[in-house]
């Protein structure tokens, strides 16, 4: 069967009609029975399937289900920011690990022959912020247990994947060092980790409760780092900072910050005049269907977010710009509008919607 006979199928099988004509490329499935016509969708695809909601809150529930409904499903969750592209503060530690290592499963996957079905969920939130070229230029840095490792290497490795050195290590992000104990709390995993090291040698590998610091009884083999920041600190970019502290200064403290290696809360906003390129999500994902769910909500919520994020532009930095030497733009990093992600996606993909 065919994807368009598989999901026009499962509408008909109940019986219920669009209350309005349908486009050439969508087509008709109640809520109820979305996730019904995806799990038919995945279990015939032989390449990775991009779906996109309207909410966070939709992501989680398609996850439930179709874990559910599809035996040996992968679900790759890219999350949203918590924070908008304008907005003066950084998105979590555990959010950008979440999203980076997405980003590289995502990448894996092109060259590998699926052995099971591949969604990769995510809101229209997610879908519509640039992402900084090059994200994956940094590979996640694996620590393995019986291995060697030059302990200030590795903790000039962390200060780069932008975690915070912390005399005790307490959230995700942070690391900390004490004699030939290592601890760092990695941004996606659900505890804290102890390298115990034998001169050069990690000798053990244990997680721990950060409430008590105490190790867990049982040592593991392998950890993998993924950086706590999209925007790491380069020498381009602290080259970028140091030169922009004398034009701009209402943002001196904070460029000066930048450009000395220090990461700053909201650094993020300033991707578009620091980083070499944003470029969009697509980009990244490369799959031979992408599908948008309830393109209606999809079109009210995209408006929104663009005209919220607008306002945290001007509220944000409409004050922090005055008076500087040049002018300097950072509507490159807002959010795209839906019209044009829908002509990114249907550039070397089927692109599908279901009302």
């Amino acid at each position: 069967m065919t994807i368009r006979s598989l999901i026009s199928a499962a509408a008909q099988a109940r019986s219920l009609q669009p209350t309005r004509e349908l486009k050439a490329a969508e087509l008709f499935a109640p809520a109820k029975t979305q996730a019904i016509v995806l799990a038919n969708l995945l279990r015939s695809s032989a390449k990775p399937v991009l779906v996109i909601a309207a909410t966070g809150r939709q992501v989680e529930e398609l996850s439930t289900s179709l874990s559910e409904l599809v035996e040996d499903l992968e679900v790759i969750d890219f999350p949203a920011w918590e924070t908008l592209p304008h907005e003066r503060l950084s998105p979590s530690p555990e959010t950008v690990g979440k999203r980076v290592s997405a980003l590289h499963r995502i990448a894996q996957l092109k060259t590998q022959k699926l052995q099971r079905p591949v969604v990769i969920l995510m809101s229209i939130r997610a879908a519509l912020q640039p992402l900084i070229a090059g994200i994956l230029d940094y590979e996640p840095l694996q620590i393995k247990q019986g291995k060697e490792y030059l302990l200030p290497e590795l903790t000039l490795k962390l200060i780069e994947f932008a975690y915070e050195r912390v005399d005790l290590v307490t959230k995700r992000g942070e690391f900390s060092v004490r004699g030939g104990i290592v601890d760092i709390f990695p941004t996606t995993a659900d505890f804290a980790i102890r390298l115990e090291f034998f001169g050069d040698l990690v000798d053990e590998i244990r997680q721990f409760h950060v409430a008590d610091q105490r190790s867990f009884q049982a040592a593991i083999e392998e950890v993998v780092i993924y950086p706590a920041r999209e925007l790491l600190i380069t020498p381009a970019v602290a080259a970028k900072a140091r030169e922009m502290a004398h034009e701009f200064p209402n943002l001196t403290e904070m460029l000066e910050k930048i450009s000395n290696a220090i990461p700053v809360s909201g650094m993020e906003s300033l991707a578009p005049v620091l980083a070499e390129k944003l470029v969009p999500i697509t980009q990244y994902i490369k799959t031979s269907v992408a599908i948008l769910l309830e393109p209606e909500k999809l079109a009210a919520r995209a408006d929104s977010l663009l005209k919220t994020n607008q306002e945290f532009l001007h509220a944000a930095w409409d004050v922090a710009l005055s008076g500087a030497q040049a002018p300097i733009d950072l509507s490159e990093g807002g959010y795209i509008d839906l019209p044009e992600l829908k002509s990114l996606l249907r550039g070397d993909r089927e692109l599908l919607e279901i009302s």
